[in-house]
C-alpha cells in the first residue's frame, strides 16, 4: 500500500482506551490507513520520535460563539491539537438572539470574554432567531475543527424576557443591578 503520509516513531494514543504504544501511522487519501510498524515509504514523512500522536483533543470549555464567524479554523485551538471544541460555556452564547436584540448578547460577551463590540457587529452575521437557526449558520461555515455548543443561560433568559432578563447579580447578599446601568 502506498501512503500519502507516514508518521514514524511516535507514541500513539488512539482514543480507544487501549494503552499508548510506540507505532507508525499511515495516512492514505486523507484517512487513517494503518497503525503499527510500517516498512513502506510515504510520499511525505514525519519523524514523531519523542512525541505523542493522537487523533485530537476536545476542548470542553471554549468561547468561540462569535469568533467562529471570523475565525473558522479555531485559532489558536487548532494549532494546539484541538479537533473539537464546545462553545456556550459560563452561561454565555450569542444565540438564541434575533438580530434586533443582538445588543443584549453582545453586552454579555463583551464584558465576560473581552471581545470587542465592533468585532461582533462587523464579524457576526446575526442571521438567526433561535438556537437551531444559529447552529444552522455555524454548520454552513467551512471549519477547521468541529464545534458543538451549549445554549448560554444569559442569551436564553434575554430571548424569553427581553431587557428584563438582563440582570447582573452581584455577590450574595447584595442587590441585583440591571446590566445597562453597570459600568
Amino acid at each position: 500500500m502506498a501512503y500519502d503520509l507516514v508518521i514514524r516513531g511516535g507514541t500513539v494514543i488512539d482514543g480507544s482506551g487501549a494503552p499508548r504504544a510506540g507505532a507508525d501511522v499511515g495516512i492514505s487519501g486523507g484517512r487513517l490507513a494503518t497503525i503499527g510498524r510500517i516498512d513502506e515509504s510515504g510520499e511525505a514523512e514525519i519523524d514523531a520520535t519523542g512525541l505523542f500522536v493522537v487523533p485530537g483533543f476536545i476542548d470542553g470549555h471554549a468561547h468561540f460563539d462569535a469568533q467562529i464567524f471570523w475565525d473558522p479554523l479555531g485559532n489558536c485551538a487548532s494549532l494546539h491539537g484541538v479537533t473539537t471544541t464546545i462553545m456556550g460555556n459560563c452561561g454565555f452564547s450569542i444565540a438564541p438572539t434575533p438580530a434586533a436584540d443582538k445588543v443584549l448578547a453582545i453586552r454579555s460577551i463583551e464584558r465576560a470574554e473581552d471581545i470587542s463590540r465592533q468585532d461582533m457587529l462587523v464579524g457576526v452575521p446575526w442571521t438567526w432567531r433561535t438556537y437551531a437557526d444559529y447552529l444552522d449558520a455555524v454548520d454552513a461555515l467551512e471549519k477547521g475543527i468541529n464545534f458543538a455548543g451549549y445554549i448560554g443561560h444569559s442569551a436564553l433568559r434575554c430571548f424569553v424576557m427581553g431587557e428584563r432578563g438582563r440582570v447582573c447579580s452581584s455577590w450574595p447578599g447584595t442587590s441585583a443591578t440591571p446590566c445597562s446601568r453597570v459600568s
